[in-house]
C-alpha cells in the first residue's frame, strides 16, 4: 500500500499535473487565435456556426445562441465555423442563401477577420514575454549571444582558426545574432564559412565541415557556447536499469564532484566518464532538498549506438536567472522561425530543413519538457509557439489565414472573384497534403523522441530544440487553424 501511495504521489500525480499544464498552455494558444477570428466575426455580424478547441470528434459541446462550442479530441488546432468566410462560394449555394440568411461580406472585412487570429497570438506572446521579463527565467545558450566558449583542439573548427572568445557574426553570408542561429545554420549545411569578431577585428574562416550527431542532426564538432553562471548540475532523469540507477542514484540528485573534481560544468562530468573507459568513477551527490551528501561508485557501460561510455544520466544545469526584455524575446522567436522558412527556399538547404521540422507530437513533447524544467521556461516556450502560429498562419497558402488575405486582396485589386472551382481544388489538395504531412511527422516525432530518451549523457540546457509550429486545416465553410510545425 505504501509503495502504491508513493507511486501516486511521486510519479503519477506530477505526471498528471504536467500533462494538464501542457494541455492548458497549448489549448490556450489555440484559444486566443480562434478568439481573434470569433470576436471580429461577431463584431461584423457574421453568422457563427461553431467554435472548437481541438479537431475531430467532440469530447464536450454546448450550444449557446446558435453557436456550438466544442472541446474536441485531437489537440492539434481548432476552428471557428464561419460560412461567410468561405472563399469557394459553396456556402451560398444552399437553402440559407435562397432565404437571404447569408450575405457576402466585403473583402476588407475578411482581411481583418483573418488577421485577427495571428494578431491575438502576437499579443499573447507579448504578455507572456512580459511576465518572463518581470519574473525571470533560467539562462540558456540558445537565446544568448553567438559567443564561442570552447573549441576543442584537433577538430575541424579549431584547425580552420575558430577560437574561444570569437563572436560569430555571419555563417555562409547569413547574419548571426543568437547562438540558436549558429545551431540552425550548422544543421542546414554540410560545410560552412564563418565571419567572426576577434579583438575588434573581422576574421573570416572557411570550409568548416559539420558532422552528424547521434540524433541524425548536423553540428559543428567540438564547439560550445559560453556558459552562463551555473548554480549546479543535477541528474534530470535516470534511465531504468542503467549503471547510475543500479548504483543508487536518484532523479534530481545534484552532482557535487566526480573522482575528486568539482562538477562546475557538464563537460567535467562527461569527460571523466569517457576517460574512465569502463572503470568505476566516484561520484558525490546530494539529494534534492537535502543538505547531506552521499558517495556512490558507478561503472560506465559502452553503448554501441552512441559509440560512447554511458552511465544512464540525462544532465541538466540549473543556471542563473535572466530577465530578457519582451522585444528581445520576440526578436529571437521570429528570427529562428524566418531563418527556418528561408531554408525552404534554398535548394542546398531544403532537404535538411524538411528533416529538421518537428510535428505536433514534438511540440507537445517539447512543451512537456519545458513544464517539467521551470514554470517560466514553459511560459517562454508558449510565447514562442504563439509567434510561430502567427507567422505560419500568415503564409499565402489557400487554407491558412494568409490564403484568405491573398484572395481578398485579389478581389479588391481586380474587382472580381477568383474562379471558385480552382480555389476548391487547391484547398482540397492542401488539406490532403496537410493531413499526410501531419501523420508522417507524428510517426517521425515518436522515433526521434525515443532517440532523445536514450541519449543519457548529453547535457540538457534550459532550452530544447524549437519546433516549428502550426498550419491550419479547413473545410469549405470553416475558418480553421491546426498546428503542424
Amino acid at each position: 500500500m505504501i509503495e502504491i501511495l508513493a507511486f501516486i504521489t511521486d510519479t503519477l500525480w506530477p505526471l498528471i499535473l504536467s500533462i494538464g499544464a501542457v494541455l492548458l498552455l497549448f489549448g490556450g494558444t489555440v484559444l486566443v487565435h480562434e478568439l481573434g477570428h470569433f470576436l471580429t466575426a461577431k463584431w461584423f455580424g457574421l453568422r457563427i456556426d461553431a467554435f472548437s478547441i481541438g479537431m475531430g470528434p467532440a469530447l464536450w459541446q454546448k450550444t449557446v445562441n446558435g453557436v456550438v462550442y466544442k472541446i474536441s479530441l485531437l489537440p492539434i488546432g481548432g476552428y471557428v465555423a464561419l460560412p461567410q468566410m468561405d472563399i469557394t462560394g459553396s456556402a451560398f449555394e444552399n437553402e440559407d442563401a435562397a432565404k437571404g440568411v447569408l450575405e457576402p461580406i466585403a473583402p476588407y472585412k475578411r482581411i481583418i477577420i483573418a488577421i485577427a487570429g495571428p494578431f491575438m497570438n502576437v499579443l499573447a506572446a507579448f504578455i507572456l514575454a512580459t511576465i518572463v521579463w518581470v519574473v525571470g527565467k533560467p539562462a540558456d545558450p540558445g537565446p544568448g549571444p553567438a559567443l564561442v566558449g570552447t573549441v576543442e583542439m584537433e577538430t575541424p573548427a579549431y584547425e580552420a582558426g575558430l577560437r574561444e572568445g570569437d563572436l560569430i557574426r555571419k555563417i555562409n553570408n547569413d547574419r548571426i545574432k543568437f547562438w540558436a542561429d549558429v545551431q540552425i545554420s550548422s544543421m542546414l549545411n554540410d560545410n560552412i564559412n564563418m565571419q567572426v569578431i576577434r579583438e575588434n577585428e573581422v576574421v573570416n574562416l572557411y570550409d568548416i565541415p559539420t558532422e552528424l550527431n547521434s540524433l541524425g542532426f548536423r553540428q559543428i564538432l567540438g564547439v560550445y557556447p559560453i556558459e552562463s553562471d551555473l548554480l549546479f548540475i543535477e541528474a534530470f532523469s535516470i534511465s531504468p536499469d542503467s549503471p547510475a540507477q543500479r548504483a543508487g542514484m536518484l532523479d534530481h540528485d545534484r552532482l557535487i564532484s566526480i573522482n575528486g573534481k568539482d562538477i562546475n560544468e557538464s563537460t567535467v562530468f562527461i569527460n571523466e566518464v569517457q576517460g574512465a573507459e569502463g572503470e568505476a568513477v566516484t561520484i558525490v551527490v546530494q539529494a534534492k532538498g537535502s543538505d547531506e551528501t552521499r558517495t556512490i561508485q558507478v561503472a560506465p557501460e559502452w553503448n554501441e549506438d552512441h559509440q560512447q561510455w554511458l552511465v544512464g544520466i540525462m544532465l541538466q544545469g540549473e543556471f542563473e536567472t535572466v530577465h530578457p526584455t519582451p522585444l528581445s524575446q520576440i526578436d529571437y522567436f521570429q528570427g529562428s522561425i524566418f531563418r527556418t522558412l528561408k531554408a525552404f527556399t534554398r535548394r542546398q538547404e531544403v532537404k535538411k530543413a524538411a528533416q529538421g521540422v518537428g510535428g505536433p507530437v514534438m511540440i507537445l513533447n517539447g512543451m512537456h519538457t519545458q513544464v517539467k524544467m521551470h514554470p517560466m521556461q514553459a511560459l517562454w516556450f508558449t510565447a514562442l509557439i504563439n509567434i510561430n502560429l502567427a507567422i505560419i498562419n500568415l503564409l499565402p497558402l489557400i487554407i491558412l489565414d494568409g490564403g484568405h488575405i491573398m484572395v481578398a486582396l485579389f478581389e479588391i485589386i481586380t474587382g472580381r472573384k477568383i474562379y471558385p472551382k480552382l480555389i476548391m481544388a487547391m484547398a482540397n489538395a492542401m488539406v490532403v497534403i496537410l493531413i499526410t504531412t501531419m501523420v508522417y511527422l507524428s510517426f517521425r516525432d515518436v522515433v526521434l523522441i525515443r532517440k532523445l530518451n536514450h541519449s543519457f549523457d548529453e547535457p540538457v540546457a534550459a532550452e530544447t530544440a524549437t519546433p516549428e509550429a502550426d498550419a491550419p486545416e479547413a473545410t469549405d465553410t470553416t475558418e480553421t487553424d491546426a498546428v503542424m510545425p
